[in-house]
């Protein structure tokens, strides 16, 4: 008897083997769709939103505007759980979305960034990071207030020039006021 003869048994064998196979594989892509479509109808809702948020610049209504950034980070944060949790299981979509991601919270940092410029007001109680650029500067009792023409920062030392820094915005007397500052980099000097 030749043991490389191909008979039913074989044939049957074989067969077998490749309905579990695909059956494994149907399983595979099933779950592989499942996920990839849900990151993909997250994609769809922050596009609908930052839609929404393009005719509401348009009409100056950063309110809306805030609001829709509030909405699109609670989005990439869901998007984020699932594609960290179980989108590895499809390697090219965990990239794809992973980039996605990325260009999403840049969107909203961006966002923030315009709502901030036009109505610094509609940021208070919110951390911003901004580039702080000093025009003036006034004496304040043993302080100095350090001012770009709408915020002011109260320092314990004069300081010229520009500053990235990272700070909570509140509304005070004297209008508002970065506090909870961290520098992140100082360019300015101080003097």
């Amino acid at each position: 008897m030749n043991i490389f003869s191909w008979n039913e048994f074989t044939t049957y064998i074989v067969r077998r083997k490749l309905k579990v196979w695909l059956a494994i594989f149907a399983m595979y892509l099933s779950i592989a769709g499942l996920i990839t479509f849900s990151l993909f109808i997250l994609e769809e809702s922050f596009q609908t939103v930052m839609f929404g948020t393009w005719p509401a610049q348009d009409a100056q209504r950063w309110d809306v505007v805030l609001d829709g950034t509030d909405l699109m980070e609670s989005m990439l944060k869901t998007m984020n759980i699932v594609n960290y949790s179980c989108g590895w299981i499809q390697p090219l979509a965990f990239i794809s979305y992973r980039a996605y991601a990325k260009s999403e919270a840049y969107y909203i940092k961006g966002l923030r960034a315009k709502v901030l410029a036009h109505e610094p007001e509609m940021m208070v109680g919110r951390e911003v990071a901004i580039k702080f650029k000093i025009n003036q500067i006034k004496k304040y009792g043993d302080k100095f207030l350090l001012s770009n023409g709408r915020l002011v920062i109260v320092s314990d030392k004069r300081i010229n020039g520009t500053m990235d820094i990272k700070a909570m915005i509140k509304k005070t007397e004297a209008g508002y006021e970065l506090t909870n500052i961290s520098r992140r980099t100082l360019s300015g000097q101080a003097g």
